[in-house]
């Protein structure tokens, strides 16, 4: 505990208005740094968005490379193969058709049905 005259000392020393003034100078200095402190934080993390933005942008609206033309003033001349003709469409044929076209050679359809592959042995089969 404090002695009666240390009371009366800090009493002289801190007068009302003295110590209101500390006070009021202590909460002004506390309030600015903790309104400076608002404020870098505000800006670092505008800062952080705006540079993930532009980023993001960067990375998604990017156009590959155009190739870049070089003007010549000689001409090439191109040869223009004539306009083939179509080709009839192509005719399905039955599995007994398919066998017949090779007669003397062992041939077997192997695999389900759609996704059959056909085989056929080099060695013809003998009677």
């Amino acid at each position: 505990m404090k002695s009666p005259d240390e009371n009366s000392l800090l009493k002289e020393i801190l007068k009302d208005e003295k110590l209101a003034e500390v006070r009021r100078a202590s909460l002004d200095a506390s309030l600015a740094l903790i309104r400076r402190r608002r404020r870098t934080r505000h800006a670092l993390q505008f800062g952080a968005l705006a540079l993930f933005a532009t980023l993001g942008a960067e990375v998604f609206l990017r156009q590959p490379p155009r190739p870049s033309i070089v003007a010549s003033n000689q001409t090439n001349e191109v040869a223009v193969p004539p306009k083939a003709q179509p080709e009839p469409p192509v005719k399905a044929i039955t599995d007994e058709e398919l066998f017949a076209l090779f007669p003397d050679r062992a041939v077997a359809l192997i695999g389900k049905p759609g996704q059959q592959e056909f085989v056929v042995l080099n060695t013809p089969v003998r009677n």
